[in-house]
């Protein structure tokens, strides 16, 4: 369990780090894929935080295991983002 857990310990240095990063936000397109029955739109909401040029996609009938549960609709997701010309 001490192992299991002992990644927890990294959270108060993991804030600082993100306060650091978050200064500048990344300005590439960024895809912010949420699953309708687990973190949905908060997803995109939260990458707001540390990107400017945010894309969205809700994966209808998923939970947190989006390519168990919704592989095909997961992949098109990520391929037609990869496929956009860049804005």
């Amino acid at each position: 369990m001490h192992s299991a857990l002992a990644q927890f310990l990294s959270i108060p240095k993991d804030v600082e780090d993100n306060k650091v990063s978050m200064m500048t936000k990344l300005t590439m397109p960024v895809l912010a894929v949420g699953a309708v029955k687990a973190f949905g739109a908060n997803v995109a909401i939260i990458m707001h935080n540390a990107a400017d040029n945010v894309s969205e996609v809700l994966i209808p009938n998923s939970g947190h295991w989006l390519m168990d549960e919704q592989p095909a609709a997961t992949i098109a997701a990520v391929r037609d983002f990869l496929d956009r010309k860049p804005r």
